[in-house]
């Protein structure tokens, strides 16, 4: 981030700020399953750490704020979308891995009550949060 600041603070008297827009560490409502959590969580830095970076690198002014809205996707798109790896967090798994983890999707929408079923198709229902981490 030091490179970066210097590159846009070129004139003392504009004001320079930088958006990070990201995802939480932790605490996520994406359906996934236990392994995907975590690898999700040891590669996605936490706003606390990414906070400390902009600080070492000279900017001030750090505030961060979460916003969260409603999802809601096929059972099937989203199987669909792990199993050819949409995020580079399923990257870290096979093609079997990703087979079984589907089927713990599945298993798990069953039983999830916040899902629902339209015309035949098993809807997920989740929350998505985004990250807004301001720094000048």
């Amino acid at each position: 981030f030091k490179g970066m600041r210097e590159g846009i603070n070129t004139n003392e008297k504009r004001r320079t700020s930088l958006l990070i827009v990201t995802r939480p560490q932790t605490n996520i409502d994406y359906p996934l399953w236990d392994a995907a959590r975590k690898v999700w969580k040891e590669h996605q830095p936490s706003v606390a750490e990414l906070s400390n970076d902009l600080q070492m690198a000279g900017f001030t002014n750090i505030n961060s704020n979460i916003e969260t809205y409603k999802c809601s996707i096929s059972l099937a798109r989203w199987q669909n979308m792990v199993r050819t790896r949409c995020w580079s967090t399923f990257s870290n798994f096979s093609d079997a891995e990703l087979e079984h983890a589907c089927q713990v999707i599945e298993r798990d929408a069953k039983s999830n009550p916040r899902n629902k079923v339209v015309d035949g198709e098993i809807m997920l229902e989740f929350d998505d949060r985004l990250v807004f981490l301001q720094a000048s």
